[in-house]
């Protein structure tokens, strides 16, 4: 194709290259306009900014879609394009694409329903068909998950069969530790029990204890006990870790024996000498 052939497609119809970019640029202008307005919305309501994240993201994936097939079926428009032969062609392909279509409406519909049954918002913490990670998307098409190795897993909506949801409830953090059958386990408990009393007071995710529960097991080296704290969602790890830390000093403090497992060998002809 020669330079100037090019020269005179765009001489023919430049009215309708104008108008195809003017359509391209409203295109741009009304996606980039909702995405600020949302953007503004979330920022500006300080409660339940998950749930308003989530329906900002939902709403701008739905407008998306809408301004982009408009703009498609004006573009066709503009360039001569009868669709009128599409759309009564449309009875006899409709069986082809109604089948094809059938799993894009259904996740359409799932994002939908996760959304307005309030199954997850942006920022939780979620297990989804055996996947955990943090929902960092929300679309009408397709969910996305963040674990915590930074591996992205997309979810077509409409294959989400079960939802684990982490971040709704408080968490309880379980932390138990072993101590010796020579150790008196009334004054170990009341020990724990006196210095855990001020811990939480370094830890504002705590929303109760630590609580001293006791006797868990009885095993082979020691004797097992437990320790419980309540905390803000998905935060009972990073306490859990500190509380073991917390205790093992306590427990070395105060000269309380944490057992290890042992191997006593006996020798058989150690009885004939």
């Amino acid at each position: 194709m020669r330079f100037s052939d090019i020269t005179d497609f765009f001489v023919n119809n430049l009215t309708r290259v104008i108008y195809t970019a003017v359509v391209i640029v409203l295109v741009i202008i009304v996606l980039l306009v909702v995405k600020v307005v949302m953007n503004n919305v979330v920022k500006r309501n300080k409660k339940n900014v998950k749930r308003i994240a989530t329906i900002s993201k939902l709403v701008q994936s739905m407008v998306k879609y809408v301004v982009v097939i408009i703009a498609i079926i004006s573009l066709l428009g503009i360039w001569g394009i009868n669709i009128m032969p599409l759309v009564a062609g449309a009875g006899i392909a409709g069986l082809i694409i109604g089948l094809g279509a059938q799993d894009l409406i259904k996740d359409f519909l799932g994002g939908i329903n996760i959304v307005f049954e309030n199954y997850f918002d942006i920022g939780d913490l979620v297990e989804i068909n055996g996947f955990t990670g943090n929902v960092t998307e929300i679309g009408l098409k397709t969910t996305r998950l963040v674990n915590w190795k930074g591996e992205l897993k997309i979810f077509a909506n409409g294959q989400i069969n079960t939802v684990l949801n982490y971040s709704r409830f408080p968490s309880v953090g379980v932390v138990e530790v072993d101590v010796a059958y020579k150790e008196n386990l009334e004054k170990v408990i009341k020990i724990l029990r006196e210095e855990l009393e001020s811990f939480h007071e370094s830890y504002p995710q705590i929303i109760e204890g630590p609580n001293v529960l006791g006797v868990m097991n009885l095993g082979e080296s020691g004797i097992t006990l437990r320790v419980t704290v309540k905390t803000e969602p998905v935060q009972h790890y990073a306490i859990e870790r500190a509380l073991r830390k917390r205790i093992k000093e306590i427990l070395d403090i105060n000269k309380i024996e944490i057992p290890f497992n042992q191997v006593v060998v006996h020798n058989a002809n150690s009885n004939k000498l």
